[in-house]
């Protein structure tokens, strides 16, 4: 009786609590949904009658494994209530925490980035002990089972000054497979880790017993790959020796989350190496994955790579239930909702776009069947990828672009639907005048090997002349690509540059520019420039700073008249980029300033083109498609069109038949060079 008494009571107070209010059994879950999503509802309420499965909203929770032809359809409902991501990453935290004794003895406590990630003593991963060096057998990392196998990855943090040694023990051990790293050594003002590999190929580095030297590293616009060859002096022989890859992911910044397409190509990358390895090798370790403290980021990795690991074997994810795993293998993996939606967002993109890139030797043959209409859609294949991608391109708010939309900065767009991102804009350093600020209409772009590798922008307007040969100046453009050639003495299309050599023009109250050379070939026009600046801020002045004269090259393509979509030359088009990698190969090779008519046409073929043509030298590899889709993540205007998206395969096409193999041909003897200066 006393217990019916209490829990009759408890019921009571409870519905006191929640203001007298009936029962969230008569409900429905939509509406339920809804009322979160804008608030009405509370989560605290929602967690007090969660018991009753009948009022719960468990349900909506995918406990079990999720078939891929359903995945979209969770998506969606999770774009219609964003609650949910809330509701399902709280829910999967709730875990039973397991003992941490190691981490927290007194000698081991300094070896931790964060002591909110560290490792489960049950699964943490244990190192030889040093004679007479207390806890040295521990170190922040633990084991951690993919959906398919078990210990799959060491999940570790960044090594610090006092942990790179037993970084390295850890790595040559555990017979570590690859070295997947997705953090800066220095970010936002912090060390989030130290370099633990030589500074360069000359110079090799000790870590106690063990020696590293750099045998081979590759750039790409998001990542790096580094081969390391490790040397153990404590073991001795042949067997003492070993090489290991190392993937750094450069462009994921704490607190915040990357491109899901730059993600997925790193894995791609990763597991197109570690494939090979288990082909060769069937002995092989766990993946080491580190971000700076092994908590967010690295558990964000892991869900990733588990999931398509399974959909490419069992073709279902599991989500919800690998995240629970996760959390019972280590602390903080998958930090927050943000984190566990974008692993929703990537996978959707991973269903949704496929594998999109194919061998060069397959182009023509691709082209090919490309142009047929599918019999169910009645659209082609370029209409289809074209498509999605406008699907999936990011839509900006005006808070996103306030400097564009500033009053002060109004007039200095074309249109101003079309504005940059303030957080992909360049910003201008140079000081003309209290009238001037920091704004120019232009975004930064991302090419194939090098982040931020273009910068498009607007033909200047009367009004931004200074501001124009203020970018290219303070970004230090090595070459200016002009991919119009308007009617002399346009008013709406006023020159910004002195034609006649020798001829010096200033432009605004602090840029003179000189022209020291120009030549004219089939439907291309170049000019060789002197940019002098004008030291007028009196704090510089005092100061004594010195602005020092810099060059840059113009191209004009003069074969694609305006109102056109594509150029009348392929072929000079073509010629022109060549020419622009040839000059940027003498310079420090800065960014490319690309100028469109009005911001948005022509510039997003040739640097989607560019990238393209990059992956095809590079890796012998054609994607235009994520070419495209990586050129419109900061400007959504760019390829803003089917023809200029086909335009795109003629121009990889044409380069490929014409100048693939002569340019092939250069690389090699450039090769061959490095390899005997090195040698010398």
């Amino acid at each position: 009786r006393s217990s019916s008494r209490f829990v009759d009571l408890d019921k009571q107070r409870k519905i006191k609590c929640m203001g007298g209010t009936p029962s969230l059994s008569s409900i429905p879950n939509t509406i339920k949904l809804s009322m979160l999503n804008s608030g009405l509802l509370s989560f605290d309420r929602v967690k007090l009658e969660a018991r009753d499965e009948n009022n719960s909203l468990s349900q909506t929770i995918p406990d079990r494994q999720v078939p891929l032809k359903f995945f979209l359809k969770l998506c969606e409902q999770r774009k219609k209530f964003p609650v949910l991501f809330k509701l399902e990453f709280q829910t999967a935290i709730k875990v039973e925490n397991n003992s941490i004794r190691h981490a927290t003895r007194k000698n081991n406590l300094e070896k931790n980035q964060n002591q909110k990630c560290v490792p489960y003593d049950y699964n943490r991963v244990v190192l030889k002990k040093i004679e007479g060096v207390p806890d040295s057998d521990y170190i922040n990392a633990s084991y951690v089972d993919s959906l398919l196998k078990p210990n799959a990855y060491i999940v570790t943090q960044g090594p610090t000054e006092e942990t790179v040694c037993d970084f390295w023990r850890m790595v040559w051990s555990e017979n570590v497979s690859a070295i997947i790293m997705l953090t800066k050594t220095f970010d936002f003002t912090k060390v989030m880790c130290v370099q633990y590999w030589p500074a360069s190929k000359e110079k090799d580095e000790f870590y106690a017993d063990i020696n590293i030297a750099i045998v081979k590293e590759e750039q790409l616009a998001n990542f790096q790959i580094r081969t390391f060859r490790i040397y153990n002096k404590s073991e001795g022989g042949p067997s003492a020796s070993r090489d290991i890859l190392q993937f750094h992911f450069t462009e994921w910044h704490s607190h915040s989350c990357p491109f899901s397409n730059a993600v997925l190509e790193f894995r791609r990358r990763v597991r197109a190496v570690v494939g090979n390895i288990i082909t060769a090798n069937t002995v092989i370790g766990p993946m080491l994955v580190h971000c700076n403290d092994g908590g967010g980021r690295s558990g964000v990795y892991l869900a990733v790579d588990a999931n398509m690991e399974l959909a490419e074997e069992e073709e279902c994810f599991h989500l919800f239930g690998y995240l629970k795993k996760l959390r019972q293998s280590r602390k903080g993996l998958i930090e927050n909702v943000d984190q566990y939606k974008f692993v929703y967002d990537t996978l959707e993109e991973y269903l949704c776009c496929g594998n999109s890139w194919f061998p060069v030797s397959k182009l023509s043959e691709k082209l090919k069947s490309k142009s047929l209409k599918s019999p169910v859609t009645k659209v082609n294949e370029y209409q289809a990828e074209y498509d999605q991608i406008c699907k999936q391109t990011p839509r900006f708010s005006i808070g996103d672009c306030a400097g564009g939309h500033r009053a002060d900065n109004r007039d200095k767009n074309r249109d101003v639907l079309c504005v940059p991102p303030d957080n992909y804009r360049p910003y201008l350093t140079s000081f003309q005048g209290n009238a001037f600020t920091d704004y120019i209409n232009a975004v930064f772009v991302d090419g194939y090997t090098k982040p931020r590798e273009y910068i498009v922008t607007e033909w200047p307007v009367m009004k931004t002349l200074g501001e124009f040969w203020s970018l290219v100046y303070d970004q230090e453009c090595a070459a200016v690509v002009v991919t119009c050639s308007p009617p002399p003495a346009s008013q709406q299309y006023p020159a910004f540059w002195p034609e006649k050599r020798k001829q010096s023009v200033k432009y605004g109250p602090v840029f003179t520019i000189t022209c020291k050379a120009s030549k004219q070939y089939s439907n291309i026009k170049t000019w060789e420039y002197v940019i002098n600046k004008k030291i007028v801020s009196l704090t510089e002045l005092m100061a004594g700073v010195k602005a020092p004269a810099k060059s840059c090259k113009l191209f004009q393509l003069t074969c694609w008249p305006m109102g056109h979509k594509v150029p009348t030359s392929t072929n000079s088009l073509v010629e022109l980029m060549n020419m622009v990698e040839q000059w940027r190969a003498k310079t420090e090779y800065g960014p490319v300033c690309v100028v469109s008519p009005d911001g948005r046409s022509r510039a997003g073929v040739y640097c989607a083109a560019n990238a393209c043509i990059e992956q095809v030298i590079q890796h012998g590899e054609v994607d235009i498609f994520q070419a495209v889709k990586t050129v419109r993540r900061n400007r959504p205007q760019l390829v803003e069109n089917i023809t200029e998206y086909k335009y795109g395969y003629d121009l990889v096409l044409h380069y490929v038949l014409h100048y693939l193999d002569k340019d092939l041909k250069e690389k090699d003897k450039e090769k061959e060079k490095e390899k005997n200066t090195g040698q010398n």
